[in-house]
């Protein structure tokens, strides 16, 4: 377990130019492509705020290989993603890595015990995007949020000095609020993706097909659809919420903060009667600001 001997001895290390470059590579990658999540974080002391860079810049780097890897087929992307994973037990193994996010990434769960299985098996999620175009059940679906939400969750948790080991398994509802707002919010984009994230058990239930959405005009199918998938994600954020005080007190509003900008993504989504095509929903960066100020600074009161 780390101990508060353990963070000051990791302060000093994080003064090695080497790593301090690598975490600097993390900060910068979270801050761009989760600015919801990177501003709760800002509500960790700072000593921990580099060890949830590196574990959001390392699971958005696999994302990216399944998603972003242009003009490559399935097998090709199969074979970077498994040349990723390669590299980052060797990282774990040697403590070292050429390339920055694996470097800080191995640090960061080496220097909070983070079982390697937890990365396997967010990797495994990650790998099945490359072939999975559709659910059939929302147990389906829960399977897949289990290995790309929760198990991330299950990563971060050790960051976040959980105070009673139940912690662990309340972080999964959390998981699943996140990601299945991501679900919802992205329905637009995963289309163009070939992917339709939603059950076809759900789809099924309230009259909507797959070619229903993919023709992105609104129906009151689809609006119920959507209006019962948001339901779903509001009871993980109550979970979730539930558990805020079996953390360490200085977690507790970065944890906090982050599920009320990411809940926001359901208040736009709400707001616009649950309109998903041709929008993106969330805050605006002053409205985020006006939530994440006050926050900011009741966390500062709790790291003393």
């Amino acid at each position: 377990m780390t101990t508060r001997a353990d963070l000051d001895a990791e302060r000093t290390r994080m003064r090695d130019p080497e790593l301090a470059a690598a975490y600097a590579e993390c900060k910068a990658i979270h801050r761009r492509y989760d600015p919801s999540f990177y501003a709760g974080c800002l509500m960790l002391p700072p000593v921990k705020r580099p060890y949830i860079d590196s574990l959001y810049a390392h699971a958005r780097v696999l994302d990216q290989i399944v998603d972003e890897q242009t003009g490559s087929d399935a097998a090709a992307k199969e074979a970077s993603l498994d040349e990723r994973v390669a590299a980052y037990v060797l990282a774990v193994e040697t403590g070292d890595s050429p390339d920055p996010v694996l470097k800080a990434a191995a640090h960061t769960a080496s220097t909070w015990d983070i079982p390697i299985e937890y990365f396997h098996a967010f990797s495994d999620a990650m790998r099945s995007d490359l072939t999975v175009t559709d659910y059939a059940t929302y147990d389906d679906l829960l399977a897949y949020m289990h290995g790309a939400g929760a198990l991330l969750g299950l990563q971060l948790v050790p960051v976040l000095e959980p105070l009673d080991p139940s912690a662990s398994e309340r972080s999964i509802a959390l998981g699943y609020a996140l990601q299945l707002t991501n679900i919802l919010r992205d329905v637009d984009e995963d289309l163009d993706r070939g992917r339709v994230y939603l059950p076809q058990e759900d789809l099924e239930k309230f009259g909507v097909t797959r070619a229903d959405l993919e023709a992105r005009t609104m129906t009151d199918g689809i609006r119920a659809l959507l209006k019962f998938e948001t339901g779903r994600a509001r009871a993980y954020y109550a979970d979730a919420h539930a558990a805020l005080t079996l953390l360490h007190p200085s977690s507790r509003e970065c944890v906090g903060t982050a599920m009320t900008l990411y809940a926001g993504i359901l208040d736009s989504l709400e707001r616009a009667d649950y309109q998903v095509f041709g929008v993106r929903h969330g805050f605006s960066k002053a409205k985020a600001l006006r939530i994440a100020a006050p926050a900011y600074l009741r966390a500062r009161r709790s790291w003393r």
